[in-house]
Formats: C-alpha cells, sequence, structure tokens
C-alpha cells in the first residue's frame, strides 16, 4: 500500500503539468483570445491601407491624366511656371494636402505565456514536496524521526 502512495507525488506532477498547461501555457484560452485580437486588429489595419492605397492610385491617375490637375498639384508645393508670379501667406492651411500618407503599418504583439520548461519545473517542484512529505510523515511514523 506504500508503493501505491509514492506514485501519488507523480500523479501530482503530471495534474500540475496538465492544469497549468491548459491555464497558462502556449495554448491556452487567454493566448488564444490575444490572438484573434491581433488578427482583428491587424486586418482592420490591412483594409485601411487598401482604401488608402486605393486614393493613392486614384490621385495618381489623376496626375497623370490631367494637365490641370498636375498644375493645381504643383502650386500647391510651391512651385510655378516661369512667368507666373506669386505670393506665398505663412500660415494659411492650404487647400490640398500634398503630403498624403502612406498608411501604417502594424506589427502583430506576442502573446505572453508560461514556457514549456518553466511548467515542467513548477510540476516538478510540487511532485517533489509531495514526495518529501510523504517521507517525512513515512519517517515520523516509523519513529527515526522523533520531535522530543
Amino acid at each position: 500500500m506504500r508503493f501505491f502512495r509514492y506514485l501519488f507525488p507523480f500523479w501530482t506532477a503530471f495534474a500540475v503539468y496538465s492544469l497549468s498547461t491548459f491555464a497558462f501555457g502556449s495554448g491556452s484560452r487567454q493566448v488564444q483570445n490575444h490572438l484573434e485580437s491581433e488578427i482583428a486588429r491587424l486586418s482592420g489595419n490591412f483594409n485601411e491601407l487598401k482604401i488608402t492605397n486605393k486614393n493613392l492610385l486614384n490621385t495618381a491617375a489623376a496626375l497623370e491624366a490631367d494637365r490641370e490637375t498636375r498644375s493645381v498639384y504643383l502650386r500647391q508645393l510651391g512651385y510655378g511656371q516661369p512667368d507666373e508670379k506669386f505670393v506665398r501667406i505663412i500660415g494659411l492651411e492650404s487647400a490640398l494636402n500634398p503630403e498624403m500618407s502612406p498608411g501604417q503599418v502594424l506589427r502583430a504583439v506576442d502573446p505572453e505565456f508560461l514556457f514549456d520548461i518553466k511548467i515542467k519545473a513548477i510540476a516538478l517542484i510540487f511532485g517533489g514536496v509531495v514526495l518529501l512529505s510523504f517521507i517525512a510523515v513515512d519517517f515520523l511514523s516509523l519513529g527515526i524521526l522523533r520531535q522530543d
């Protein structure tokens, strides 16, 4: 019967490892929720980048096709034709935005979880503590360790 008693620490270590992996490991629900939110965030950013790309392509096509659009755009940038004279008033916002943002690329954030080696170490420590406590109880019951 004592032999089965010494199998209990191994089962304890196995249970601690299994529950810890399920709760805090790389496959835990917390990590899955984090990855799902990252997918949603990155797909939203991807859709914004698609819209920005479409707008920039439309602007480029308009600049290639229409001479008047080019001249308006160049005037916004501060250029003019050789026979023109113009006065620039500093402090006024321009009607067009010559500096179009190409968008922002987001980087995925890695989820936080306990690595498998740490979970194994915690499980072995728990199993060792249970084993040592059973050994101590046996020594006390045999009278080897006396408390005076």
